[in-house]
């Protein structure tokens, strides 16, 4: 127990940094979401609010990964039957995807179209990925061998990121779909972006402070 702790406590650093590019992506897309909103040069802005966006994704997924990571080292053979691989790699795959497409959607490449179908990726991603970082701060909470109190205020805090995470997302994919459709294409791209970088701000600030609780006790 004491070399998982001790794994995990090593890397609380380069989460907190990851989580806090995750913010400040998300502080970036919201803002630039809300002057396209106001008709701000919209396509220009929405084209480099996907990239925030992206970017934002590519930090969350590399914060859940190494976590994976260091439980994974922590705790041998335990964290395999999870499957949360899959999970943070399909976010980073999005998170990448997001970014090329926000850069050709910048380059006037059928910036509204790419951009939609950015939503969609970010969205699905999302989703799919919902559960791997409620389990990842679930586990962390348990190797950390904190109180029942901690344990329990971890499983709802995941809970409710997971719960979160997953609207936010099928928010995306249902808006980038009507988006594609030709229903204020731009407008609902802006729209699920916003909603995107409100969830990512307040995700990357709850678990850097959740985190932050663990390891002072």
């Amino acid at each position: 127990m004491s070399t998982t702790h001790s794994a995990i406590f090593e890397g609380t650093g380069g989460s907190s940094g990851t989580a806090a590019a995750e913010a400040v992506a998300g502080i970036a897309a919201i803002v630039l979401t809300i002057l396209g909103l106001a008709h701000v040069v919209s396509v220009f802005l929405v084209a480099i609010a996907t990239i925030a966006i992206g970017v934002a994704l590519l930090a969350q997924g590399a914060t859940v990964a190494a976590q994976y990571g260091r439980l994974m080292t922590g705790m041998g053979d335990t964290m395999i039957t999870l499957g949360g691989s899959s999970s943070w790699s399909i976010e980073l795959l999005a998170g990448a995807a997001g970014v090329v497409l926000g850069i050709l959607a910048l380059l006037a490449v059928a910036p509204v179209e790419l951009v939609a179908i950015a939503s969609i990726a970010f969205g699905g991603g999302l989703v799919l990925s919902s559960s791997a970082a409620a389990q990842v701060t679930i586990l962390k909470a348990t190797a950390t061998g904190s109180d029942e109190r901690i344990r329990r205020l971890a499983t709802e805090t995941a809970s409710t990121s997971a719960v979160a995470q997953g609207l936010t997302g099928l928010a995306g994919v249902v808006l980038g779909i009507l988006a594609l459709a030709g229903f204020s294409s731009v407008t609902l791209v802006l729209i699920a972006l916003l909603a995107m970088g409100v969830f990512l701000v307040i995700n990357g600030s709850t678990f850097g402070g959740f985190m932050l609780s663990i390891f002072r006790r």
